[in-house]
């Protein structure tokens, strides 16, 4: 077993005031400043490109960060945000339409694979100037992986294929463009619905291959993938045969098929997993869901293998129409569902939980 410390974040105000309360938090905690702030710096045109893009499709996130190194009394060149493109999350998701849960609600669940060690392990409830509130887990304090807006937008995403890194035998990125923790937040902070989503998504330069599973309070459902700056989805709503959509961490949608033919079996072996387990069933509860997530592979969809990248950070239920998100940190039933509603702020909290780590063949 291992610790790990959650947090909580209610945030309000401008963006660069919000920045500002990120960096103080930041630079009162010795683990978040080294986390954040590193000494290796980047050089100001790889800035101003990115800021052009920040500045383009996520309008208010360079203010927000400069209120960050502002606080931290630190330039932009230092910042984590600027130098780190290389995450891969591997993660299982799914979006159900209201007649196949008991509640009679949509719902999207879905569980996080990513390494212990750089998970932000932070929920964020932002309410920034001109903007839709929206709750959703933090990527280097600024980007978002998930959540959900106030009128009822929820987004989750997973990678998708081979991931696009500067690393050795990975796909090498053919342009300077938008990582998922830009676009998820982009989407929560601009987009009512999944229609005016999709309408912002088309143009976007996205750099990172990735399924996307965007779900809205009306019963409107999108699975999006993005594949060499191409984008791809198909689509379900209330009138629709399908009622469900689902993605683990390869193509499905058949415009990309003959570019990422192959899949990890582990993928495969998820994505057959949840189809077996609701795609025929009706009254589906939030009970079920959980149990999924929190239930060990292959009989579930949890992992321990944080060494690899490959732990269960967090499993979350959104329920865009109730204005509510359930997080259980660290794939760990011990650790506790806990709710939270858009319309209510939230507290800030740091918590010690616990995560059991498997070792190392």
């Amino acid at each position: 077993m291992e610790p790990i410390e959650t947090r909580t974040y209610n945030l309000r105000g401008s963006h660069y005031a919000i920045g500002y309360q990120l960096g103080k938090q930041a630079a009162s905690n010795e683990y978040l400043k080294a986390k954040y702030v590193v000494k290796a710096a980047v050089d100001q045109k790889q800035i101003r490109e990115t800021n052009a893009l920040l500045e383009r499709w996520c309008p208010g996130l360079t203010e927000e960060i400069q209120g960050f190194a502002d606080a931290l009394n630190v330039h932009l060149e230092a910042l984590v945000f600027y130098t780190m493109t290389c995450y891969v999350p591997n993660c299982s998701h799914i979006a159900l339409l209201s007649n196949k849960t008991d509640m009679k609600q949509p719902l999207l669940a879905r569980n996080y694979e990513f390494s212990n060690e750089l998970e932000d392990f932070c929920l964020m409830r932002t309410e920034a100037e001109g903007k839709y509130t929206h709750i959703g887990t933090s990527m280097l304090q600024f980007g978002r992986d998930d959540g959900f807006n106030e009128y009822g937008l929820a987004v989750t995403i997973s990678s998708c294929g081979m991931p696009v890194v500067n690393l050795a035998h990975m796909r090498k990125p053919q342009f300077n463009g938008l990582q998922y923790w830009v676009v998820v937040r982009a989407l929560l902070e601009n987009c009512k619905n999944v229609e005016e989503a999709l309408a912002y998504i088309k143009e976007m330069p996205i750099v990172f291959n990735m399924n996307m599973i965007l779900l809205d309070k009306t019963d409107h459902a999108a699975l999006v993938q993005t594949m060499d700056g191409k984008i791809a989805y198909r689509q379900i709503d209330a009138d629709s045969h399908e009622e469900m959509l689902h993605a683990t961490n390869h193509t499905v949608l058949p415009q990309f098929m003959h570019i990422e033919n192959q899949a990890f079996p582990h993928s495969i072996t998820r994505y057959h997993f949840i189809e077996n387990e609701l795609k025929d069933k009706r009254h589906i509860t939030k009970a079920q869901l959980k149990d999924m997530l929190l239930t060990q592979y292959p009989q579930g969809l949890c992992f321990h293998n944080y060494a690899e990248n490959f732990g269960t950070t967090k499993s979350m239920i959104l329920a865009p129409r109730e204005g509510t998100i359930e997080i259980c940190w660290g794939g760990q039933a011990k650790n506790c569902w806990q709710i939270y509603d858009i319309a209510k702020p939230m507290a800030t909290t740091l918590t010690e939980m616990q995560i059991e780590i498997d070792p190392l063949p």
